[in-house]
């Protein structure tokens, strides 16, 4: 679908080169098409055939997060992903984000759908299926959260580790910034467990080196005006809360949370595997998901 405003683009947008970095696998069907928002155009991703099944990525909003998972599901469904937006009108606001929602649904999957969120695509998620539950039949939240919490007794992991390993992987040398994201691999260090591998290290990278900061500040300040505790007992559709094995304990605790004030949700690990388990579990996640969906 071409752009009808031609007023310029708003979504996020992962600069050249990751293809390079990622299992060519992963790239079967991967076709992007350039999106109109209403103020400006992003991309999407559409590929497979059957029931519909919207998968919303994780911070800061890169469609190619799904990339090791959307391909698998492809084999059963038909799959939908899209470049969250960078650009408001003013402040950045969930309300546009779910407008954006909207707007792809209703061209890429119309009726109701299957959604799948990582992260702050599964704050995402909640917001979507809170404003439209007509259009969810299934719902799948991936390390998400119904508000982030302090990290409580953790605070030299968050505070510390995370703008720690950043800031190194952003500014370092790549070769020196390769070496160390493989220490950290196998250490379990911030969202790394020991099952990314060097291509996926490379991609991850890529994303981080490449990112403005203003757009990595505007979605941490979505991220923290989340909040949906309140809300959660009016979602009736099926729902299941997925976490990684080795997650950190204040987002196995969110994990926790959200399955217990969704009601009927189902709670289930992934096994040996942290915060980027769609890349380094995403195997485990597609089937686990796929068979979720084809169940309910």
């Amino acid at each position: 679908m071409t752009p009808a405003s031609g007023v310029g683009h708003v979504g996020v947008r992962l600069r050249d080169g990751w293809r390079e970095r990622v299992d060519p696998a992963w790239l079967a069907g991967w076709a992007p098409e350039v999106f109109d928002l209403g103020d400006g155009t992003t991309e999407v991703v559409s590929m497979g055939e059957g029931p519909a099944v919207l998968l919303l990525p994780s911070l800061p909003g890169f469609k190619e997060a799904w990339i090791a998972v959307a391909h698998r599901l492809a084999h059963r469904y038909r799959v939908v992903t899209f470049d969250l937006r960078t650009r408001f009108p003013g402040a950045p606001t969930w309300q546009a984000l779910v407008a954006d929602v909207e707007r792809v649904a209703d061209a890429f999957a119309p009726g109701r759908a299957a959604v799948i969120g990582h992260s702050l695509g599964g704050a995402l998620a909640q917001h979507w299926v809170l404003r439209r539950p007509e259009r969810v039949r299934a719902l799948v939240l991936s390390s998400s959260f119904a508000r982030i919490g302090g990290g409580r007794g953790q605070w030299g992991k968050r505070w510390l580790e995370q703008p720690g390993v950043l800031a190194l992987q952003r500014w370092l040398p790549e070769a020196l910034a390769a070496r160390l994201a493989t220490r950290d691999a196998t250490r379990g260090v911030w969202v790394y467990d020991t099952h990314c591998d060097a291509r996926m290290l490379a991609f991850v990278r890529h994303a981080i080196r490449t990112l403005p900061v203003g757009v990595g500040a505007r979605a941490v300040r979505l991220a923290f005006a989340h909040d949906t505790r309140e809300a959660l007992a009016r979602i009736d559709c099926p729902t299941l809360v997925v976490i990684g094995e080795h997650e950190t304990a204040w987002a196995r605790a969110a994990s926790d949370d959200l399955a217990a004030r969704i009601p009927g949700a189902t709670l289930r690990r992934s096994p040996g595997v942290a915060h980027l388990h769609p890349l380094s579990g995403a195997e485990w996640l597609a089937t686990a998901a796929s068979e979720w969906i084809a169940a309910h």
